[in-house]
């Protein structure tokens, strides 16, 4: 036999978890943007990186930690209809 639902306070706490590791990859992306933008380095090589840290990897670790928060907001709606449905 199927079982369907969740448990509410489980999915909750996944919630929490994945905007907490948005954060995570928030700070993370700041420190190393920091951590660039202080390090003496010129040529092309650095120009290139510079670049692509400010475009690529920087876009890309937005889009992680966005899509993070996507999955908790999900997450939270889930656990709420959860909820509702339990208490109707």
């Amino acid at each position: 036999m199927a079982v369907w639902g969740l448990d509410v306070q489980q999915v909750r706490q996944l919630s929490t978890q994945l905007n907490q590791k948005a954060s995570d990859i928030d700070s993370i992306l700041s420190t190393l943007t920091n951590a660039l933008s202080n390090t003496q380095w010129e040529g092309p090589d650095a120009t290139q990186f510079r670049s692509d840290w400010s475009g690529q990897h920087t876009s890309s670790l937005r889009q992680v930690a966005q899509a993070l928060r996507d999955a908790a907001n999900k997450a939270s709606q889930n656990a709420t209809a959860q909820e509702q449905t339990s208490n109707s």
